[in-house]
C-alpha cells in the first residue's frame, strides 16, 4: 500500500488531497483508499488531478527552460507548485461485517489523513455487480470527461483482473448499457479505448 496524498478538504461524496513532495503521483481513474470516521476504510477514484501555484493569486508563467534545467537553476520555482487531486467517493467497507458495500461511506475521511493506494485484492473485491460505476456517474462531483474517466476506471479493473477467468468486462458493460440508457454508440466508445 503506497501513500499518494493527503486529505485537505473532505464529503462523504468526494474529497480534495494534496500530493506530498515524494509521494507517488496518481492517475486519474486510480483506485485509492483512505480511512474514514468511525475506522470505516473508504475506496474513491481519482477524478482529477491538477498541478496549482500554492498561492492561487498569482499564476505560474512559462520559463523556457526544461524540467532539468529548472531544477539545478531554479529548484525554488518548482517548490511554489503543488498537486491536487479529487477523489470520487465510490464504496467502503462496513466495520461490523467486513463486507464491501458499493455506496457512499456514512462519514467523510477526516482532514489530513494519509490517501494510499488500493491493492488489487480490494480492487478485485469491488468489482461486481458494479453498482460502484453509478455512483461514480451520478457523483456530486461528474467530470466533464466522464467518458475518459470511465476508460480509466475499466482499464484500472482489467489490469486487477488479468489473470482470471472472470469476464470483468462484459458484466461492467451490462451495467454501463443500463447507465447509458441504451446509448450503444457511447458505450462501444468507452469500451474500445479500455487498454
Amino acid at each position: 500500500m503506497e501513500r499518494v496524498a493527503e486529505v485537505i478538504a473532505s464529503s462523504t461524496s468526494v474529497f480534495t488531497a494534496e500530493v506530498s513532495k515524494g509521494d507517488s503521483l496518481p492517475a486519474l481513474g486510480q483506485w485509492v483508499r483512505v480511512e474514514s470516521a468511525e475506522g470505516i476504510e473508504a475506496y474513491g477514484i481519482v477524478s482529477f488531478v491538477e498541478m496549482v501555484p500554492f498561492d492561487e493569486s498569482r499564476s505560474a508563467v512559462a520559463l523556457g527552460q526544461s524540467a532539468d534545467e529548472l531544477q539545478r537553476e531554479m529548484p525554488h520555482v518548482l517548490e511554489l507548485l503543488r498537486t491536487v487531486m479529487r477523489v470520487q467517493m465510490v464504496a467502503y467497507r462496513d466495520s461490523d461485517s467486513g463486507t464491501i458495500r458499493q455506496t457512499l461511506p456514512p462519514y467523510p475521511p477526516r482532514i489530513h489523513t494519509a490517501v494510499s493506494t488500493c491493492p488489487t485484492a480490494i480492487i478485485r473485491q469491488i468489482g461486481s455487480p458494479f453498482d460502484f460505476l453509478r455512483v461514480l456517474m451520478i457523483g456530486s462531483e461528474k467530470p466533464a470527461f466522464m467518458d475518459d474517466l470511465l476508460v480509466a476506471v475499466l482499464s484500472g479493473l482489467k489490469r486487477a483482473h488479468q489473470g482470471s477467468d472472470e469476464p470483468i468486462l462484459v458484466e461492467a458493460g451490462r451495467m454501463l448499457t443500463r447507465l447509458l440508457k441504451d446509448d450503444t454508440s457511447r458505450l462501444h466508445s468507452i469500451l474500445r479505448r479500455v487498454a
